[in-house]
């Protein structure tokens, strides 16, 4: 993420913001994009969704099966997500983990039987 960050950034000593990057979308500071803008954020979607669902993957396959951990790790990474990181204060630290476990974690609540 901190990669796509950087990588995508017009100016080099600003990075995205983490909402753009999110979002997919490379905000100009004069309110319409660019073709290149246009371009990156396009290019730039497609490498936040294809390293989402390899983070995603990770959390729910053991290899290609299905894990039958799957709500457990996402509990895991969800909880760990939530932890305070002393070491990062003063720096922007990234959210959109914390999304995708708890959406994960949510998928996976309401696939258990009874629910």
């Amino acid at each position: 993420m901190a990669n796509i960050m950087s990588d995508y950034s017009v100016h080099p000593r600003r990075p995205l913001s983490e909402l753009e990057a999110f979002v997919g979308s490379i905000l100009g500071s004069t309110g319409s994009a660019t073709r290149h803008q246009r371009e990156s954020s396009t290019n730039m979607k497609e490498k936040f969704e294809e390293d989402s669902l390899f983070i995603v993957n990770c959390i729910l396959k053991d290899g290609t099966e299905w894990s039958m951990e799957s709500l457990e790790r996402s509990m895991a990474c969800l909880a760990v997500s939530l932890e305070a990181r002393p070491e990062y204060s003063g720096k922007e630290q990234l959210l959109s983990f914390k999304y995708l476990a708890a959406a994960i974690c949510l998928r996976e609540v309401e696939r258990l039987p009874g629910l």
